[in-house]
């Protein structure tokens, strides 16, 4: 079995078509793939994806209202995660349609909404989204995204449980295309290709 930690900003566009790309490849690829996308917020991903975006990253109170909206979109995720991973991917993508591609302004009447078209329980989500429990849930994130040395969105951890258990780090989009490669050879055949690559 593979297992997969994606790290993402969930307002940045490169991780948006990093998400779906790596789920169209899951979708179609035979093997066992076990996908994690986890929220990375902090000050540094959130400059990198207002300066991405065209925002003036220098102006203290845009980059407040877009760091808030940021996290609470991430715990609007976590909250999602509570009724399984299906609903959960299915939430993000539609939020991040909505936010980065329609252009619409987050709010919770959006949120609330589209997590209803996944199916989900919409008062089940309302309950679980006050909870504590989504905050620390969010916190153990950031925690794991330091534990495995993650230095920017859209960057990933890869295990192959068939053959060693020896994580992969790829760190940036351009690595991340190396995904479906490295899901069709061993080990030592991934690391030597990506010490080529570097």
């Amino acid at each position: 079995m593979i297992e997969i930690y994606l790290f993402i900003h969930p307002l940045g566009q490169l991780c948006y078509e990093a998400e779906c790309k790596l789920l169209d490849f899951i979708y179609q690829d035979s093997h066992k793939i076990h996908l994690q996308i986890l929220p990375l917020v902090n000050l540094m991903t959130n400059t990198s994806v207002m300066k991405r975006a065209g925002y003036d990253a220098s102006n203290l109170a845009c980059r407040n209202a877009f760091l808030m909206q940021s996290y609470e979109a991430a715990l609007d995720y976590k909250a999602a995660q509570l009724q399984g991973k299906k609903y959960a991917r299915n939430f993000l993508l539609q939020l991040q349609t909505a936010l980065l591609k329609q252009h619409l302004p987050y709010s919770k009447q959006l949120t609330e909404q589209l997590f209803k078209q996944t199916g989900g329980d919409l008062e089940m989500f309302r309950e679980d989204r006050q909870s504590t429990l989504i905050k620390e849930m969010f916190w153990q994130d950031q925690c794991t995204a330091r534990e495995m040395n993650i230095q920017q969105q859209t960057s990933a951890v890869i295990y192959n449980h068939d053959t060693q258990n020896v994580g992969l780090l790829l760190q940036g989009i351009d690595e991340l295309q190396w995904i479906p490669n490295l899901c069709h050879t061993n080990q030592s055949a991934t690391i030597t290709l990506l010490e080529n690559h570097s």
